[in-house]
């Protein structure tokens, strides 16, 4: 089982937490993908999507928390010597650790193994 998923923003250790009400929020603000097909394609998701994701994550901490707010962090987060992947991953670590999306997540990680284990 996964715990709490931390990521250092701002100079600070945050907590990424999600739960239904902010899948449904992040899904609305990405014009209605769910958040199933953004997570399958991280990449091609884009900034805008990572930046949605990142803000439903810290939210629960920050009430207040803008996406703008959220796009700086993500910049710091870059300029210290962080990647975009490496912010995906995170995301996508705690998204799976909610447990939001039940077991398409986990099916998906272990086919992707599989698929790995057979090249």
């Amino acid at each position: 089982m996964t715990g709490p998923v931390f990521i250092t923003l701002g100079g600070k250790e945050r907590r990424l937490r999600y739960d239904i009400n902010a899948a449904a929020e992040m899904e609305e603000m990405m014009g209605g993908k769910s958040l199933l097909y953004v997570m399958s394609n991280p990449m091609a998701a884009g900034f805008s999507a990572i930046r949605i994701l990142l803000w439903g994550g810290l939210k629960h901490a920050d009430k207040g928390i803008t996406l703008q707010r959220v796009g700086l962090m993500m910049q710091e987060y870059m300029e210290a010597g962080g990647s975009f992947g490496e912010l995906a991953g995170k995301i996508g670590e705690a998204i799976k650790a909610s447990k939001i999306m039940g077991e398409s997540l986990a099916s998906d990680e272990a086919k992707e193994e599989t698929d790995e284990g057979n090249e």
